[in-house]
């Protein structure tokens, strides 16, 4: 098994700038959940320029984009979102912002549902975040990414959904398609990885996502994603926006 790579230990300094960065996220995050629950056609176009003219103010960026995908748009991972959002649908919504000044990224994923959810949504959304909190709660020193990915896929699987996805690039994804997460630094992807395979051993000082999906192409996809520092004892949870799919 391998120790994931770091450059350095963590500082209070670094740590501090990536809580910053993280704010700028959760601030985004919300200004957009409210957005589309204050207007009647919510667009995906207002919706990601209201997520820039947000991290411009914490002198962040989107070099990558951002996703704010509805409907069945949403069982495409990596789709970054177009049009108007829908009511009763999953609206899969992403935020990975750089800091202009500190070069440290942020991430944050959160669902939600304008209206009634269909109870097949529901019964997802539910699926997912208990398969987060699972992961979560097993974050420490010591375990590898690749027992972290295996747990939300045992959960996932006792639940009745697949695991592994098909086709390339997701694009023909159904079930739990992804890397449960990955290190987050001043890359936005790096070591740690959190995935099927991984060996790599979390430290404290690792800094990481986690991101269950479920995702289908008749109903959506749905994907909650948090971003932790992993503590000499466990973990402590940086995104500040609560987990909810509908209000």
């Amino acid at each position: 098994m391998t120790p994931s790579p770091s450059e350095a230990p963590l500082s209070e300094t670094d740590l501090s700038e990536i809580r910053a960065i993280q704010a700028a996220a959760d601030a985004a995050m919300i200004a957009v959940i409210d957005y589309l629950h204050s207007v009647s056609q919510p667009t995906a176009e207002a919706a990601h320029a209201l997520i820039d003219e947000v991290l411009e103010q914490y002198d962040a960026h989107s070099p990558e984009g951002h996703i704010v995908a509805g409907g069945t748009a949403s069982a495409e991972p990596h789709e970054h979102g177009t049009g108007t959002i829908l009511p009763h649908t999953p609206i899969v919504i992403d935020i990975y912002p750089q800091s202009r000044t500190t070069g440290w990224w942020a991430d944050i994923s959160r669902t939600i549902c304008l209206g009634t959810p269909p109870a097949e949504l529901v019964r997802l959304y539910q699926t997912v975040q208990t398969a987060q909190s699972i992961a979560i709660k097993a974050v420490r020193p010591g375990v590898t990414g690749g027992a972290l990915h295996q747990l939300a896929e045992e959960h996932f699987e006792s639940a009745g959904y697949t695991t592994g996805g098909t086709g390339k690039e997701f694009t023909y994804a159904e079930g739990f398609v992804h890397s449960l997460g990955h290190g987050v630094g001043q890359s936005i992807h790096m070591h740690p990885h959190i995935s099927r395979d991984s060996t790599d051993i979390l430290q404290a000082g690792d800094i990481i996502t986690i991101e269950p999906g479920l995702y289908y192409p008749t109903i959506g996809g749905v994907r909650l994603e948090d971003i932790l520092v992993v503590t000499e004892t466990g973990y402590a949870n940086l995104a500040a926006v609560e987990t909810r799919l509908t209000r």
